[in-house]
């Protein structure tokens, strides 16, 4: 029900994508989008168990990896396991041993959409293997969640992958510097991620943050995630640099100004 609701536009898809990532015991879920012309990968939502904290990068797509030549046919509600491909050797195109994902111990990919001129597909990944019970559910959960989207409001999508691509090419500048707490708002925050951001430079942790503003911390991983895709930071630890560069710069400045004139 609450896919459904947020494929119609009644819900956040990143909030649902969180509750299907923890209601399967994974610990990252990824909505991705692949263009049969241009083979470029979009990400519609990604989410990971450990954002808040400190982690090296938002999970990467590793579809191509598992499926293989199958990415553009493989049936929509079907189920797809990284460690089918180690077990047969047709599966991908790929050396297992020297292009296994570091720190994943089993994938799970779910073609949603193989129509049109695009794939999309939903991807759950584990660090260890995942229970047999999480599977069963996986496996039941499947073509539900692919009908789903089919019937999906017609737009929603591409509306939401296009506005994380444009907030990704606009934050680009030449001097290299992302102003993001500037006050003329060069990246377009709304008014609780720049709260978020401000927070954040303070130091504040994501409880701290959900405390103050009174909101959930899975929201607070919301606005962070959207944070992400606005400013191109792919962590907190990238954000916190981007946030603090520009003072950083302006102390350095001011320092070898009173050093020049003593």
């Amino acid at each position: 029900m609450e896919w459904a609701h947020a494929l119609n536009g009644n819900n956040a898809i990143l909030k649902v994508l969180d509750q299907l990532m923890r209601l399967t015991s994974a610990d990252a879920a990824i909505i991705t989008r692949t263009s049969k012309t241009e083979r470029q990968v979009k990400y519609i939502a990604r989410c990971c168990i450990q954002e808040g904290k400190v982690w090296p990068s938002q999970p990467q797509t590793q579809t191509e990896f598992v499926l293989g030549n199958c990415i553009y046919t493989a049936k929509a509600g079907s189920i797809w396991k990284l460690s089918d491909v180690k077990a047969t050797d047709n599966a991908s195109t790929y050396s297992y041993r020297d292009q296994h994902p570091n720190g994943l111990g089993e994938v799970i990919v779910v073609p949603l959409e193989t129509k049109g001129g695009h794939v999309d597909h939903l991807e759950l990944h584990y660090r260890h293997r995942p229970k047999s019970y999480d599977l069963d559910l996986l496996t039941v959960l499947a073509s539900t969640l692919a009908s789903g989207w089919r019937r999906r409001v017609p737009g929603s999508i591409s509306a939401a992958s296009e506005q994380v691509r444009r907030h990704r090419l606009r934050v680009v500048q030449v001097d290299g510097h992302v102003p993001i707490l500037d006050p003329q708002n060069p990246t377009e925050l709304s008014r609780c991620e720049f709260r978020v951001c401000a927070m954040m430079k303070e130091g504040m942790t994501v409880k701290k943050i959900s405390e103050t503003l009174s909101v959930c911390p899975t929201t607070v991983r919301s606005h962070l995630s959207s944070i992400f895709s606005k400013t191109g930071a792919s962590n907190q630890v990238e954000l916190l640099h981007l946030l603090n560069r520009k003072t950083e710069a302006r102390h350095k400045s001011t320092r070898s100004g009173i050093s020049h004139s003593g």
